[in-house]
């Protein structure tokens, strides 16, 4: 076995066991409850690539046989960055803090200027989404779950959306401000809203944000959200 691929199996050994679902968060979603999502490669699990650019797998047996016909990137959280397999590379990594909210009193007051996004404000959405960059998104990605905004003067400034879906948690996600509109609470009242909502049903809302973005993580921390874990933000490209 080559160097490589003994790295990549050390990495991946054992991490069926007790392993938490948000530990793991992508897999337990697209195996529960956004499985009608799941694309299927062997033991990979992944989103169409127009919803989200994110796979993720339990156990790394025959995932190499699974990577065989993939040419797109594969990218997935786990609790450590994990070596590329033989035949890719690792692109990119980074370390990502997973937050959950650990208490409601912080949320922000219900506000009437917060709005349903649906289908015909797709257009808008995808504007607000290139010009701010609060991630991965998709043509499809609002397919995923509700999504929510602020318009002044009819414009669209803010939005706030679910993304991963597991058993007892939804990601809170896509919490994004035009410049112009910053510095007002219109993230912090967005996603006072969604965790709202979240616990309306009944979930525990979380989220994921870089490491290196300290004043969006001081924006959650106001509002109720703690840092849980770290998790590894890995990117693998085939090699050419």
């Amino acid at each position: 076995m080559a160097a490589g691929a003994r790295a990549f199996c050390r990495a991946c050994a054992g991490r069926r066991l007790t392993v938490h679902p948000l530990d793991n968060p992508i897999w337990f979603a697209l195996t529960g409850l956004h499985a009608p999502f799941a694309e299927v490669q062997g033991p990979l699990r992944s989103y169409p690539e127009a919803v989200a650019p994110f796979s993720a797998f339990q156990d790394s047996e025959a995932l190499e046989d699974a990577l065989a016909s993939r040419s797109r990137p594969v990218v997935f959280f786990r609790p450590s960055i994990v070596p590329a397999p033989p035949g890719w590379t690792l692109r990119q990594q980074g370390e990502v803090v997973q937050m959950t909210l650990q208490s409601a009193e912080h949320l922000t007051p219900p506000s009437p200027n917060v709005t349903p996004l649906v289908a015909a404000d797709a257009a808008e959405v995808q504007d607000l989404v290139a010009l701010t960059r609060p991630g991965p998104f998709g043509a499809r990605t609002m397919e995923l779950g509700a999504y929510f905004g602020v318009r002044e003067e009819g414009r669209l400034v803010a939005l706030v959306g679910e993304r991963l879906r597991l058993d007892g948690y939804v990601e809170v996600s896509a919490v994004c401000t035009h410049p112009e509109a910053r510095g007002r609470g219109l993230a912090g009242g967005l996603v006072s809203h969604l965790s709202r909502r979240a616990l309306g049903e009944g979930v525990i809302p979380f989220l994921h944000v870089m490491a290196s973005n300290g004043p969006a993580r001081r924006v959650y921390e106001r509002v109720g959200f703690a840092e849980r874990a770290r998790l590894g933000l890995s990117v693998w490209v085939r090699e050419t």
